[in-house]
């Protein structure tokens, strides 16, 4: 009698669907658990602006004090610069992907320039937009702006429509010290085009009155001495933004005080 109950223990641990097995299994019938959506990752759409690099720095560079000023251009070929415009207060202009035209700010005003001459025309106002950053390298109608600071004191992050004035909020955590790094990034003024790289550099030189300062726009590329290309003298320059040929950088220039 005893072997018989054995046998029927035996049977019942290796039959598939026993008793054991059954307690594991779901019920039939039963939806299987919807799969997790996954927001895009806030630096992975940073990274396809035109100029951002996937290794920010930690630190504005000099520059940031060039609040708004008028529009000037470089051109990397003849190594001349010349005024965009005239006069003017402007801020955080930006090479339209395609062409030679240049966005900026000015005031609340976003404003459109030609590469050559001419007054700049009024596009629309832009509440509460503090910088423009670049374009999208996957959509040209796309411009990625830096906002007022929310409620929390963290600055707003969105991609402005060109076309329609819409702007689209971008998410990031402002507890993850990568997007926060990102976030400096942002703000700064150094950009990288490929192997090229434009910052803005403090410069010194000593006068009757004492020792001037400013800062110029410089460009570097990978093998060769760094170039300035704003050649400002005594003018604060920064804000620069290469275009997408390589041919011309646009900055702001600043009259000396």
């Amino acid at each position: 009698m005893h072997r018989v109950v054995l046998g029927l223990s035996l049977v019942l641990m290796l039959v598939p669907g026993g008793a054991a097995a059954g307690q594991n299994q779901k019920p039939q019938g039963s939806a299987p658990a919807p799969a997790k959506k996954q927001s895009p990752d806030f630096i992975d759409k940073v990274l396809k602006i035109l100029g951002i690099s996937d290794s920010p720095g930690t630190l504005k560079g000099p520059g940031d004090e060039v609040v708004s000023g008028e529009v000037w251009m470089a051109d990397l070929g003849s190594q001349t610069t010349h005024a965009v415009g005239s006069g003017g207060r402007y801020r955080s202009p930006v090479f339209v992907p395609g062409s030679n035209e240049i966005l900026a700010l000015s005031g609340t005003d976003l404003m459109r320039f030609s590469a050559g001459s001419g007054e700049p025309k009024k596009l629309y106002p832009v509440a509460a937009v503090t910088k423009l950053v670049g374009f999208s390298a996957d959509d040209p109608d796309k411009v990625l702006i830096v906002q007022t600071d929310d409620a929390s004191g963290h600055p707003r992050i969105g991609l402005l429509s060109v076309g329609t004035a819409k702007v689209t909020p971008l998410a990031y955590d402002p507890t993850s010290s990568a997007d926060l790094q990102m976030i400096e990034n942002l703000k700064g003024w150094t950009r990288t085009y490929g192997n090229k790289q434009v910052y803005v550099r403090r410069q010194t030189k000593q006068a009757l009155s004492g020792v001037v300062e400013w800062s110029d726009v410089f460009l570097k590329a990978d093998g060769q001495e760094a170039i300035d290309v704003s050649q400002c003298n005594g003018a604060n320059c920064g804000q620069p933004s290469l275009s997408a040929d390589g041919r011309l950088l646009v900055f702001v220039k600043t009259a000396p005080e």
